[in-house]
């Protein structure tokens, strides 16, 4: 009896010691894997702009609008970086509104820099399926809407595509 019981703590601790050596390999693995790094300012910009646009929305209508911001960095028309999208003149009436423009709602402020990180390293589909544009629903018929294409309504927000040329500009 005395032999059995020594022969199966052996193979008992010998199991816990490879689990515990797998285990550990596991866990030096995923420490050596880096975060993806994210540009500081680039972040905040997103997150700024999903909070003053969406932060009423639930997560898809946030997702899609930052979405909408990351697809004009992406097309020609916009300029290249994030913050530069954001703060065009015109482009998002809380840049010019507001004047304070400074978070007040933190837990919607954190819910912003998450999705906001989320849309940066690629974690989310789009959406929007390419939006490039956006209005509230009670906005009614903006006039430059006529020439986009609807792709989606994610809650109080219409989602519009666009060939990149404006009516005036095609060849008659």
């Amino acid at each position: 009896m005395y032999n059995f019981i020594k022969k199966n703590s052996i193979h008992i601790a010998s199991g816990s010691i490879t689990m515990g050596i797998i285990t550990g390999m596991v866990l030096v693995s995923a420490a050596m894997m880096a975060p993806p790094e994210l540009d500081t300012k680039e972040h905040e910009c997103l997150s700024m702009n999903i909070y003053h646009e969406s932060r009423g929305e639930r997560s898809e209508g946030q997702i899609a609008v930052a979405q909408v911001t990351v697809n004009r960095v992406k097309h020609s028309q916009w300029p290249s970086t994030i913050c530069g999208v954001v703060y065009q003149p015109y482009q998002f009436s809380w840049t010019h509104l507001i004047k304070n423009q400074s978070p007040k709602e933190t837990k919607a402020w954190k819910r912003a820099q998450v999705i906001a990180r989320d849309v940066l390293i690629g974690n989310v589909a789009d959406p929007t399926k390419g939006a490039v544009f956006y209005h509230a629903n009670w906005i009614d018929n903006p006039k430059w809407a006529k020439e986009m294409t609807l792709s989606k309504v994610i809650g109080n927000h219409l989602f519009y595509t666009w060939d990149g040329v404006w009516d005036n500009d095609k060849p008659k």
